[in-house]
């Protein structure tokens, strides 16, 4: 019985709801005194349903209105810790997002409301009633990027690169604030598009303040948190992470060959995923200033580099069908096929990010053959030490170098590699040892050969 008469009080709510709504902008005070009326009824009623819960599910504040002006027109979706409505400004005619959050969680409002960026939902007005607040906000109209991703579109790179700068504008503004304000939880989800195909960041739920990154529990997304998040710790770093997994996840199934034809686009998200903060960008601005910098592979230069990946993504699919193949190429084919890209054009002259993305996928690709090729895992060492000391990642490279079990490939290539360090001391003394414990009985291979005369050479160096 209860049950029934409060329906119909949410209905006659509603009702009236809509009355307000086609009167409001009339002239004659008549129907703004009962606008008025109706309001204080409402109101009444709207105290009433915030409490009752029917079947299991709480009512829906459709028909609601909210401070006299703003008055519920739909519910629309799920705002991190809260449920999103529309609403209808009573007063402008326009339509506005109101959230509804726990009181607990109005700290999304405080944060808000010091931000103004044409790219982030405006806070317009707030209330507070009961149990829980409710943030007027501009309203965007369109679809959040994993929607579009859900009904099945592919965004092209040129979209991708539009994105990706948008969120770096917006992140350099967050970062820079006083506090800094780290918004702990980019994924498409929360990136809404509008008819226009601007992008805008929404749901501030996750963001914190500067001086509250070490003693929050944040509440990032898995798949897009960074490490660090997991143990309640929140930077510029983390939101740059989160970025290079959204980027990842708008190329889609045409990822490879989105890194195929914007070779630094690969390099930019692998850099941004680092799970070690001190290997990513420092900072929202040097991460948009390297993302400036990512072009298509010229046209002279595709004809070369489309080929030469599918070679080396062949080999690569070759290394994870090991188990199922018995019979593998011949080692030196299919050596051949990664160490080619050293001489390819893209290598030589496709500038720093072209070629340390081919460096990386070299290693992945030796990585593989080390497995594959168990008896000549010395040899391949030899590459990935090398591999790494064009990259520049040195301490790398020392290890492959200390990996390889052969004494007369590892101790002679390791003391070049000291020597091409600057290191020639230490070199020497490994090299005196080598005599001291072993004599004349050291093969004289060639690499011995160009060791010794480097030793040779550098003392005479410091003897002038």
């Amino acid at each position: 019985m209860q049950g029934r008469k409060l329906r119909k009080n949410l209905e006659t709510e509603r009702t009236f709801c809509a009355i307000i709504k086609t009167t409001h902008h009339l002239q004659p005070e008549f129907f703004r005194n009962i606008s008025h009326t109706f309001y204080f009824i409402l109101y009444f009623l709207s105290e009433i349903q915030e409490s009752i819960i029917l079947g299991g599910d709480f009512i829906s504040l459709t028909g609601i209105i909210i401070k006299g002006r703003y008055c519920i027109v739909n519910h629309i979706g799920k705002g991190g810790e809260g449920a999103l409505y529309l609403a209808k400004d009573l007063e402008l005619g326009l339509y506005r997002a109101v959230k509804e959050l726990p009181l607990a969680k109005k700290r999304e409002a405080k944060l808000l409301r010091l931000l103004d960026h044409p790219f982030l939902p405006g806070m317009i007005d707030y209330a507070e009633r009961g149990e829980y607040c409710y943030l007027v906000m501009e309203y965007i109209q369109g679809k959040s990027l994993e929607e579009y991703l859900k009904e099945g579109r592919q965004f092209t790179p040129e979209e991708i690169l539009r994105i990706g700068n948008r969120i770096l504008q917006i992140f350099i503004y967050l970062h820079a604030r006083k506090p800094a304000v780290y918004y702990g939880d980019l994924k498409p989800d929360n990136l809404m598009m509008n008819d226009a195909g601007e992008v805008y960041l929404v749901d501030f739920g996750s963001a914190v303040l500067g001086y509250e990154r070490q003693s929050l529990s944040c509440t990032g997304t898995i798949g897009y948190a960074a490490p660090e998040q997991y143990q309640g710790r929140v930077s510029s770093s983390s939101d740059i992470y989160a970025l290079g997994k959204t980027l990842e996840r708008l190329c889609g199934k045409k990822k490879i060959r989105y890194y195929i034809l914007y070779p630094g686009l690969g390099f930019f998200i692998r850099k941004c995923c680092c799970r070690r903060e001190d290997k990513r960008w420092r900072t929202a601005k040097e991460a948009e200033e390297a993302f400036a910098g990512i072009h298509p592979v010229s046209l002279k230069l595709k004809n070369v580099v489309i080929p030469a990946a599918l070679i080396l993504l062949t080999a690569i699919a070759a290394g994870r069908s090991q188990t199922e193949e018995k019979k593998l190429p011949p080692f030196d084919s299919a050596l051949s096929g990664v160490t080619a890209w050293y001489y390819s054009m893209p290598y030589r002259s496709g500038g720093t990010g072209v070629s340390e993305e081919i460096s990386f996928l070299i290693e992945e690709a030796l990585q593989r053959m080390a497995k594959q090729y168990a008896d000549r895992e010395d040899q391949i060492l030899l590459f990935l030490a090398r591999n790494s000391e064009l990259k520049g990642n040195n301490a790398k490279a020392e290890i492959y170098y200390k990996e390889i079990k052969e004494e007369a490939e590892s101790v002679p290539a390791y003391g070049l590699f000291l020597i091409r360090q600057g290191r020639a001391e230490e070199s020497r003394e490994i090299y005196d040892g080598c005599i001291e414990e072993n004599g004349e009985e050291i093969p004289e291979t060639y690499t011995r050969k160009v060791w010794r005369e480097k030793l040779e050479r550098e003392e005479e160096k410091t003897d002038n």
